[in-house]
């Protein structure tokens, strides 16, 4: 810069550049500052972060440079010659920052029981989310700092919460090596989430952070594969049934959380269901219990409508019976059936021992009572 007055300040630079210094040392009151879009300005003096601009054309007056005034003053006469620094902070997101574990993570292995070394590797984004956090935490008063920098600052940041959520991911709940690619996605999200806790103390957040690749080296990748043949090789056809069934169990179980019943309410379901399906009046009657059943939603009204259908069965089938030619169920006191009129023999009984008797029969077969 020189000692003539600045009529602009701006500064148009490439996206590699995260921050960059403009020392400035005269100010009148003609003097503008061009902030384009994506940016953010802050003016410095002795190392104390002073007013903040946003996307636009400003113009340098007492007014919009409060802080500025509270240090000198009153400021912008004809002439103001002191020197101060506007800092030009790049606020677009970052996209393509590729990050991987510098050291393998030493872990046992909890379906296995083998100590393996696990890397991991995937590509994030970040953006400066507050510019004035961000200089005095991070850029400092270096004169500018670029994209490299960044990615050197917070290296360690993504490396601590990458190892620890994979740690507790393999041990805590028991996730194999093998099988851990299946969870990049949940773990991505949980990284992130972790990652800007941390971040947000710089005015930094991270974007678009993505897990890629977990994988071990080829000689623990070799190991491991071996002990899965072997331990594949010793189960039995029930192990293999047993862990189908768990497998099948779990997925049941998660749909049916999904829906919002238990396996008891599925079991009184199919109780119902099976029962409708019976032949003869039991299944006539409980069919109109399934339909109720489901009116009422399965849960405790569903019990209530069960109780009730059996009740409503024991009393029908003591009071019915099947017609002797054409099966069709009708009461007991019936003389012809109602289906195809077929004459019903009302049954006999010995009014001395009780025993029934065959129709035309003059004496009881049991007691040789004589009939009337």
């Amino acid at each position: 810069m020189n000692n003539n007055y600045l009529d602009v300040i701006k500064y148009e630079g490439n996206n590699d550049t995260i921050v960059y210094k403009a020392s400035v040392e005269n100010f009148n009151t003609k003097t503008q500052i061009i902030v384009n879009e994506s940016q953010e300005a802050l003016f410095y003096k002795d190392g104390q972060a002073l007013d903040l601009f946003i996307s636009g054309r400003h113009s340098l007056t007492t007014d919009n440079l409060p802080f500025l005034k509270k240090v000198f003053g009153k400021i912008f006469g004809d002439k103001t010659p002191f020197a101060c620094e506007v800092f030009f902070i790049n606020k677009v997101s970052v996209l393509d920052v590729m990050w991987g574990t510098d050291s393998p993570i030493m872990l046992e292995d909890p379906k296995y029981h083998l100590l393996v070394g696990v890397r991991a590797s995937g590509q994030m984004g970040f953006r400066v989310t507050d510019s004035r956090k961000f200089l005095v935490k991070v850029a400092g008063q270096l004169h500018d700092f670029a994209v490299d920098s960044v990615k050197r600052s917070i290296k360690g940041m993504v490396m601590n919460n990458v190892k620890d959520i994979l740690a507790k991911k393999i041990i805590e709940e028991g996730v194999s090596v093998i099988d851990i690619s299946a969870h990049l996605k949940s773990l991505s999200s949980k990284i992130q989430s972790e990652l800007n806790v941390e971040l947000a103390e710089y005015g930094l957040e991270a974007t678009n952070f993505y897990l890629n690749t977990i994988f071990t080296g080829p000689e623990d990748l070799s190991k491991l594969k071996q002990v899965k043949e072997r331990y594949l090789e010793a189960m039995t056809d029930i192990d293999i049934d047993t862990i189908r069934e768990v497998k099948m169990g779990e997925a049941k179980a998660k749909a049916r959380a999904a829906q919002g019943y238990t396996y008891q309410e599925e079991r009184k379901y199919d109780v119902l269901e099976g029962a409708a399906k019976n032949e003869g009046a039991a299944g006539n009657i409980m069919g109109a219990g399934m339909g109720l059943g489901m009116g009422v939603g399965l849960g405790a009204n569903m019990g209530s409508a069960m109780a009730n259908t059996a009740n409503v069965i024991t009393e029908e089938s003591s009071n019915t019976m099947a017609c002797p030619s054409c099966k069709a169920i009708i009461k007991k006191t019936s003389k012809f059936c109602s289906e195809c009129g077929c004459k019903i023999e009302q049954k006999k009984f010995c009014s001395e021992c009780g025993a029934e008797v065959q129709p035309g029969k003059k004496f009881c077969s049991e007691c040789g009572n004589k009939l009337d």
